[in-house]
């Protein structure tokens, strides 16, 4: 069972929508949140509160995709709306501008205060602190760990011969990636 099969099957299981889209993907959440060194139920979760899953989901502010970034910020390379409507592209910026506040001076490795500046840049901190932001972060972080609880139970189940909806190997080990 492949990490983006239990991934799949984890959102599955938990009735969200998209599904489909969300498994088409799933690849590509995998191999942009390990490129850039971001937790791939994050990123999974980060594209159901953006964007619900819809590739061609366009904000009042302009943000866009699957991710909802807004193109002015992009850079190296800088993405147009346009090419931000592509999964592939969008998760891809996504997992790295993530990864860059995750990474970076501001968030030191705090995912809440990384989620936090992705939706609202540098106001996570002190008395400009974005409540909103903040919420948003739990509320990811929230689902993030409801989905690797899934995958857990999703691949227990396979190992004991539970019936699990999909084409299964057994090369993910669901336990190992999160530990």
């Amino acid at each position: 069972m492949t990490l983006a099969e239990l991934l799949c099957s984890a959102y599955v299981a938990l009735a969200l929508p998209n599904a489909d889209t969300a498994c088409m993907n799933m690849d590509t959440v995998i191999e942009s949140s390990y490129k850039h060194k971001v937790d791939a139920s994050i990123m999974t979760a980060l594209i159901f509160y953006e964007s619900r899953w819809k590739p061609k989901a366009i904000s009042s502010s302009r943000a866009c995709g699957l991710t909802q970034v807004l193109p002015k910020y992009t850079r190296n390379p800088r993405r147009t709306c346009k090419e931000l409507l592509d999964p592939t592209v969008s998760i891809d910026t996504g997992a790295k501008t993530l990864g860059q506040w995750l990474h970076g001076r501001y968030a030191k490795g705090r995912m809440k205060i990384a989620l936090c500046a992705y939706s609202k840049g540098y106001r996570c901190y002190g008395d400009d602190a974005h409540q909103g932001a903040h919420r948003y972060a739990r509320n990811i972080i929230r689902l993030s760990k409801r989905l690797k609880k899934k995958m857990i139970k999703v691949q227990d189940d396979h190992a004991r011969g539970i019936d699990v909806p999909g084409c299964w190997d057994d090369t993910a080990d669901v336990k190992n990636y999160y530990d």
